[in-house]
């Protein structure tokens, strides 16, 4: 069709329409010699349009067809598709399916994790290079963990959750509970053995941890691992106070104990702790949380003298959303207040900490902590620590950290021979290696 449009268009048309002068030249010299030649080329002017605009409806119509003709095609290819995709779900719904498939689905997200470093010490003290209660170890290669990961939902109101601990001291359950969700109060319980919630970094394991090590604050009031054990927890929702963005406060009743602030060896040995936390967005970018958390148990065998431990913590986080995987800020910091009663009477101690983390790109981050603590059970003995490493990720399961600390130290221990002396300060280095092999998710700290 278009192939006789453009043939007349050419032969009859264009020649017509590009010599107008001509035209009426001609018309001019026959109005002279003859009127009715002139009337003439006024009906073949006449009929000259009346063909254009039969030309240009038929072109319309030409493309409305085609137009059309391509609409039933996509029709129909959709139509052939459709009945294709049904005839498979047919097919699909007829197959027999194992039960031994279905009951896949049933199990549990697993995942294996490693926590490796090496370091070497400016001292060679044994109470320090050696793995102990209070220290990781140096001058050396050590596996500080393996830990298997357990994870599921066990129905629409109920979550399981267990990590278990692989170590050269043997296995432990690092943490295993149960958990009821959205009960009635805003309320959730939990049951089983777990870390506390008290201040803003207990609850996070070792390889999660924002250095290497536990701020010394910590360990010197609860130990190398965090404040927790077996026993029940409950989280309330509460309204907003204080003009945040969430309230939250949490009540643990547990049975712990690590022989510094508690002890491990009483009849009851109960621990009871508490934490109010407060959440403020401060922009799209950027938020604010602060938490009051407080602890209290005995702390001889007898269970006749009390210890109690206060914590102030801040959190403060700036993750751009259009930039957050190159830029990022995040800082925590606390303030810890013990009080120890005693035969010899009773003892006032007090610490903190303050860690900076800073994302330099996709893969890299610096971070940085100082603190200082004094020995719960003698506030005359002292425990500074400054820490500087770099992180690199080379991917969301592999992170490599290479870290520097100076430990200042003023207490004494009992050495290996049974003499009383003053540990020593000391510079350090090590190489930390974490992975992690499945879906590791940890639960928002």
């Amino acid at each position: 069709m278009y192939i006789k449009i453009t043939i007349i268009t050419i032969f009859f048309i264009i020649p017509v329409l590009c010599n107008p002068l001509y035209a009426q030249e001609k018309k001019k010299e026959a109005a002279k010699e003859a009127p009715e030649a002139v009337e003439d080329q006024d009906d073949q002017d006449e009929k000259i349009q009346e063909m254009e605009q039969i030309i240009r409806d038929l072109q319309k119509k030409v493309e409305k067809k085609e137009k059309e003709d391509e609409l039933e095609n996509l029709l129909k290819e959709a139509e052939q598709l459709s009945s294709k995709q049904k005839e498979e779900e047919e097919s699909v719904s007829k197959r027999f399916h194992s039960g031994t498939r279905q009951q896949q689905g049933l199990n549990p997200n697993i995942s294996l994790g490693g926590d490796f470093f090496a370091g070497v010490s400016s001292t060679d003290d044994p109470a320090i290079t050696e793995p102990g209660d209070m220290h990781y170890g140096n001058n050396g290669f050590y596996m500080r963990e393996m830990e298997m990961a357990f994870v599921s939902p066990l129905d629409p109101f109920t979550r399981g959750k267990a990590f278990i601990c692989v170590s050269e001291d043997g296995v432990e359950i690092e943490e295993g509970y149960i958990e009821w969700l959205n009960l009635p109060l805003n309320m959730n319980l939990k049951t089983g053995i777990f870390a506390a919630g008290f201040g803003p970094l207990n609850r996070y394991h070792d390889h999660a941890l924002p250095q290497h090590d536990r701020p010394r604050a910590l360990v010197n009031y609860f130990g190398l691992g965090p404040l927790g054990g077996t026993g029940l927890a409950s989280n309330f929702l509460l309204p907003r106070l204080l003009w945040a963005n969430s309230s939250i406060l949490d009540f643990s009743v547990i049975r712990g104990g690590n022989d510094i602030s508690f002890t491990s060896q009483g009849k009851y040995n109960l621990l009871y702790i508490a934490k109010w936390n407060n959440y403020y967005d401060l922009s799209d970018n950027s938020y604010l949380e602060y938490n009051i958390s407080g602890v209290t148990g005995k702390n001889d065998t007898e269970e006749e003298y009390n210890s109690y431990v206060g914590s102030v913590g801040l959190t403060y986080k700036w993750a751009p959303g259009d930039r957050s995987k190159y830029r990022t800020l995040e800082w925590k910091t606390e303030f810890l207040y013990g009080y120890r009663e005693g035969l010899s009477g009773d003892e006032e101690s007090k610490g903190f900490y303050s860690s900076i983390q800073n994302k330099l790109g996709s893969r890299f981050w610096i971070a940085g902590r100082v603190g200082y603590s004094e020995l719960p059970y003698d506030n005359s003995r002292y425990d500074l620590d400054y820490t500087l490493c770099l992180d690199f990720w080379q991917s969301e399961f592999v992170l490599l950290r290479l870290q520097y600390q100076y430990n200042q130290r003023d207490y004494n221990y009992l050495n290996n021979e049974g003499v009383v002396a003053n540990l020593p300060s000391d510079h350090s280095f090590l190489v930390q290696i974490c992975w992690a092999m499945g879906p590791h998710k940890h639960e928002a700290y």
